[in-house]
């Protein structure tokens, strides 16, 4: 994998991103057993142990938020 990855070190890491557009990126996860924060709509789409790092990296899709109101009426 010679893709850039970002760690989540903390759990706001992924909350904190300014997500305007769909946006793949991959995680990677050093403490699985705490939930990282992702939006309604965003989608994890592959993940796999990385032995060598003893690390999970995740392979997201984040949608940005609708900031419309769909449900006026």
């Amino acid at each position: 994998m010679n893709e850039s990855v970002e760690t989540a070190a903390g759990p706001d890491d992924i909350a904190e991103m300014d997500i305007t557009e769909p946006t793949v990126t991959w995680l990677e996860v050093s403490h699985p057993q705490q939930p990282i924060p992702i939006g309604e709509k965003d989608r994890v789409l592959d993940s796999q142990f990385n032995e060598e790092y003893d690390v999970w990296e995740v392979l997201l899709v984040a949608l940005p938020e609708d900031d419309e109101e769909e449900e006026d009426e």
